[in-house]
């Protein structure tokens, strides 16, 4: 499907540069990355419309009902394998339907990556209020977000004025890196949760560097 950048809401646009931060981060490069989107909902195939853009290397969009897929109780148990055989070959799966089902749970998930050889998944729940079970963000290499999340996430970088000379260590020297990795570590963060800490503190560093870095450094070390 072709649509031009002026038939997107901005909110569609912010989220699929979040979207795709969290793959960078993930992943590491996006030339490799394949996306697909499963949904009877506009918003959902909007951000995925707007993150191809980004050259992913394979696309793909399910606009139909999610009924061959989902297993119900006494339904062919072929759906599930039909699903499983289906995501793992994506590294990114948006999932957003009307109706209130989960069409990924745990099982199913460690399934996914045993199949992809452990290979990480970006899984983004655009349904209301969910079709992904949250308990799927626990597991090893499975990375869940929901719309919300990758709102907040956008919202913070926006604060974010960067410029091509601006140098991360300035920010983060080797030891304040340290101490957020043991900080992070032994609060059990999710790679959501860190980035989410980390783009807070980037504003707050830069209003006042060195006083907010020495203070922050005496509060780590006492964890």
């Amino acid at each position: 499907m072709s649509v031009k950048d002026n038939n997107f809401s901005s909110k569609p646009k912010q989220i699929a540069q979040a979207a795709i931060q969290v793959l960078k981060k993930v992943f590491g490069s996006l030339e490799d990355i394949s996306l697909i989107v499963m949904s009877d909902m506009k918003l959902p195939i909007n951000i995925a419309e707007n993150i191809k853009k980004s050259n992913l290397r394979k696309y793909k969009a399910i606009k139909e009902s999610a009924n061959k897929f989902v297993v119900l109780k006494g339904s062919n148990q072929n759906n599930y394998e039909k699903l499983i055989n289906l995501l793992i070959k994506y590294d990114m799966v948006m999932i957003g339907y009307k109706d209130e089902f989960n069409l990924v749970d745990i099982r199913l998930a460690k399934q996914i990556l045993k199949k992809r050889k452990q290979r990480p998944v970006f899984f983004v729940d655009c349904g209301i209020p969910g079709n992904i079970n949250n308990d799927v963000g626990k597991i090893d290499n499975c990375f869940l977000f929901d719309l919300n999340d990758l709102e907040q996430l956008y919202s913070s970088w926006k604060q974010e004025k960067l410029t091509n000379e601006y140098n991360e260590m300035e920010l983060y020297d080797f030891e304040l890196k340290g101490l957020l990795d043991s900080f992070f570590k032994k609060l059990n963060f999710n790679l959501k949760q860190k980035m989410i800490f980390e783009k807070h503190l980037d504003v707050l560093l830069r209003s006042n560097k060195n006083a907010i870095k020495a203070s922050l450094k005496d509060l780590l070390k006492t964890f």
